[in-house]
């Protein structure tokens, strides 16, 4: 059965009141004898353990075993690393023509 937290909005009583899901909610407060008696309702905590949860996580093809996650963060990174490296090259420039050269097909006469 689960545990619910009631409050008074009129004298500020709280109290916990174990109740099954079939029954009715309490409307009524046992101090001041008012029908101000609401739930209160608690965030759940909630905790996030392991890979996959976060945005600079990157799914590949195969998951990683249970025994390495560690290795397979380091090949993904490894792998994105080489990928990146092509890209990064720049086309090397030719030279520029040696003077002479520029001259003798300049004036041709």
């Amino acid at each position: 059965m689960p545990v619910y937290t009631y409050r008074c909005e009129n004298c500020g009583h709280q109290f916990d009141k174990h109740q099954s899901f079939a029954e009715e909610p309490l409307k009524v407060c046992p101090a001041c004898q008012k029908h101000r008696l609401h739930k209160v309702y608690f965030p759940a905590g909630v905790s996030f353990k392991g890979s996959g949860f976060y945005v600079t996580d990157k799914r590949n093809g195969s998951s990683p075993t249970a025994s390495s996650p560690a290795k397979g963060k380091e090949n993904g990174a490894k792998e994105t690393a080489a990928k990146e490296a092509p890209a990064e090259k720049k086309p090397e420039a030719k030279p520029p023509a040696a003077a002479g050269e520029k001259a003798k097909s300049v004036s041709k006469e």
